[in-house]
């Protein structure tokens, strides 16, 4: 776990290093996405959200028990889904949208002032064109209105004609076409020359627009409070939609039930007369009778009788009832309309038994039974239609319905979107991510070679030295780093590639020693100042030679004024010795590349370089040669053909290895015989290197 868990760390640091290393890359990434997304959060319109609660009644509500057992004929049930759908129904939308003229839009165009959220507005009661008579080639171009001031405006048709001028609050009504345009503005808030793109939505694409602003949830679990929000640029006319929703849906869910109320008022109105009717008929036979037969007493057997079928006729009726309003809620299946079918045949075998009991009496007390009983029972049913009339009068006077508003919505002022400080923060979240994967895969896909001992198994020769990253100047002031910061770790390694140098010299071959680079800035003359420095260190007397005879520089790392050097040697005009310059370095000497010669090549490859090289090899314990980069010129093959030790300089992850192969092969050309060797410059520990640790710096 311990070794998994180092092993994360390291593979941490060296994506961290990674990104580090191409800062060049993640810097521009962080802040262009940066930039985007403040311009992102500036570019939306605020949107401001505003809500309204209302509560839908359950069915033992006030109202419905002033109406007794009729309360049940408008009692519902409906879950808040149920009303969720009706108030997203096109029915309760459409005439807000229609209301609220949103089918309209006169959309700003200035992007100046919506990136600056100074927007103007404008809002629309009319806008048709007669777009059958326009050509559906024109049709793609909008219509264009111009504010003059806050209060006039002019209207440009698809050809950027003026259709008209007028003022906010008029409708007008302007021939067009061989028709008519019908153009109204209600509300202006805007400044001279905003103009606005209009546009007319069909009524379902209105609509469908207004749901995707408009949500209906209900708050908690079966609590019948629904909550109604709408989000709008304008906070305004958001508050004013909602309400216009709200009183919609309020108004229509009173209407319904008051429609369903007038209608059973209207049947027991008309069933009323015949209800009195029969209960006059039923009285005037008792009367009949009873004047026929005379005088009669009803003994008290007689009368529980009468009493009783009385009790159950009425307690059928209202049983009755009470199943037909059930069977408007439930299935026929439902264990209440069981129930009830129940009681109603229990009542029914009661009333079975009564009327035997009612034969058993004498045929004068059956007929006063039977005629006192339907005198009786019309009675009920009459009184009973009275009454009920009367409660249906007081709903529909009342205006009761199943829903009360409990919050009307309120205009806010802060906006609800966009969230300005979490869209910057994605922003740069996704551009470090940008960043991340474009340096990753620069990485991954670069040809540049990393790995020393491929180079060695591709090439055939020796990586000497992994030299890291560290002062780019090979010296200090005009003091070599070796000298002046022994401890470098780059010095380190240089000392590993001098000793693998020494180890590789045969006894009695040349002290000289050719350093060259692939390509410029590799750190080939880094290489060469501080390995001379180096090897004087030893006690060894040292000849440093700048054979870069085109762009030579070492006479700046020790300070020396650009004058007679190598190149005049060449040519004649001046002898080694007027040209060797003592360094601050015991030991170490130099020979500047002097002025830039016409012929630098054939200067390096002519006898007099190779007489010269070895008149000075007599003179020095060791001679190193800093040449120019093989891949630009010929110059570093001439020049190393006299030594008996090539250094090629490589730079870490930059050149492929068939660049490194070919380089190689340029630098042996004209010497065979020479001992070559590879340095890997602006080494980074970590990657391949094989090692668990790395120096620390001074």
């Amino acid at each position: 776990m311990a070794s998994s868990s180092k092993k994360e760390e390291t593979d941490l640091f060296d994506l961290l290093k990674e990104l580090a290393k191409n800062w060049k890359i993640m810097i521009p990434s962080i802040i262009l996405s940066g930039i985007i997304g403040v311009f992102v959060a500036m570019w939306i319109r605020p949107v401001y959200k505003v809500d309204a609660l209302l509560q839908i009644e359950s069915k033992n509500n006030k109202s419905l028990s002033l109406m007794g057992g009729l309360g049940n004929l408008f009692a519902s049930t409906s879950p808040a889904a149920t009303e969720i759908e009706l108030i997203n129904s096109r029915q309760i939308i459409g005439e807000a949208v229609e209301k609220m003229h949103l089918q309209y839009i006169a959309d700003p165009i200035n992007k100046l002032d919506r990136l600056t959220h100074h927007e103007g507005r404008m809002e629309l009661s009319a806008f048709e064109v007669p777009w059958d008579s326009i050509p559906a080639d024109e049709k793609i171009k909008p219509w264009i209105a111009k504010a003059i001031d806050s209060l006039s405006f002019e209207l440009y048709d698809h050809n950027d004609k003026k259709i008209l001028t007028g003022i906010i609050g008029q409708t007008y009504r302007i021939p067009y076409a061989r028709d008519t345009v019908i153009f109204s503005v209600f509300n202006m808030e805007a400044v001279a020359g905003q103009e606005f793109e209009l546009t007319k939505l069909d009524r379902l694409d209105a609509i469908a627009k207004f749901k995707g602003a408009f949500e209906v949830k209900e708050r908690g679990k079966k609590t019948g409070i629904l909550e109604f929000s709408y989000q709008d640029i304008y906070p305004d006319r958001a508050t004013k939609i909602v309400n216009e929703i709200a009183t919609t849906y309020l108004r229509q869910n009173v209407e319904q039930r008051n429609a369903e109320a007038q209608k059973t008022l209207e049947f027991l109105e008309k069933q009323l007369p015949d209800v009195k009717a029969q209960m006059d008929s039923s009285l005037l036979k008792f009367n009949t009778y009873r004047n026929k037969v005379g005088s009669i007493d009803i003994d008290a057997e007689t009368r529980l009788v009468l009493e009783k079928r009385t009790r159950l006729q009425q307690s059928l009726l209202e049983l009755q009832q009470k199943k037909q309003s059930a069977i408007r809620l439930f299935q026929p299946e439902h264990p209440t309309i069981k129930t009830l079918e129940e009681q109603e045949a229990a009542i029914k075998r009661e009333l079975a038994l009564n009327s035997n009991e009612t034969k058993k009496l004498p045929a004068t007390q059956q007929e006063v039974l039977k005629l006192t009983n339907e005198v009786d029972m019309s009675k009920i049913m009459y009184t009973t239609m009275l009454n009920n009339i009367q409660q249906l009068k007081l709903v529909s006077a009342g205006e009761v319905g199943s829903v009360r508003i409990i919050d009307f919505a309120e205009e806010v002022k802060k906006p609800s979107k966009p969230r300005k400080t979490v869209i910057v923060c994605i922003a740069l979240f996704f551009g470090v991510l940008l960043g991340a994967c474009i340096a990753l895969l620069k990485s991954k896909f670069s040809n540049g070679v990393r790995d020393a001992h491929f180079i060695e198994r591709e090439t055939g020769f020796s990586v000497y030295a992994k030299v890291p990253k560290g002062n780019p100047k090979g010296t200090k002031g005009t003091c070599p780093l070796a000298v002046v910061e022994p401890d470098d770790v780059a010095i380190e390694s240089l000392r590993t590639l001098r000793s693998s140098l020494e180890f590789s010299m045969d006894e009695g071959s040349s002290p000289i020693i050719g350093i060259s680079g692939l390509i410029p800035g590799v750190g080939k003359s880094f290489i060469s100042v501080n390995l001379a420095a180096l090897y004087a260190g030893l006690g060894k007397k040292v000849l440093l030679i700048d054979a870069d005879l085109r762009k030579g520089r070492l006479h700046k790392e020790f300070g020396i004024k650009r004058g007679k050097g190598l190149s005049q040697v060449l040519l004649h005009t001046a002898t080694a010795e007027e040209v060797i310059s003592k360094t601050e370095v015991e030991n170490l000497e130099i020979i500047p590349c002097g002025n830039v010669p016409s012929n630098p090549s054939e200067l390096l490859g002519s006898k007099r370089y190779s007489d010269l090289i070895q008149e000075l090899k007599s003179r020095y314990d060791l001679i190193i040669i800093d040449t120019p980069p093989i891949m630009l010129v010929t110059d570093a093959a001439l020049a190393c053909r006299v030594a008996a030790q090539i250094v090629m300089v490589i730079e870490y992850n930059k050149h492929s290895i068939d660049a490194i192969q070919d380089g190689m092969k340029q630098l042996l050309k004209g010497n065979n015989t020479a001992h070559a060797s590879f340095v890997i410059n602006k080494y980074e520990h970590g990657h391949n290197d094989g090692y668990g640790y790395k120096y620390g710096k001074y």
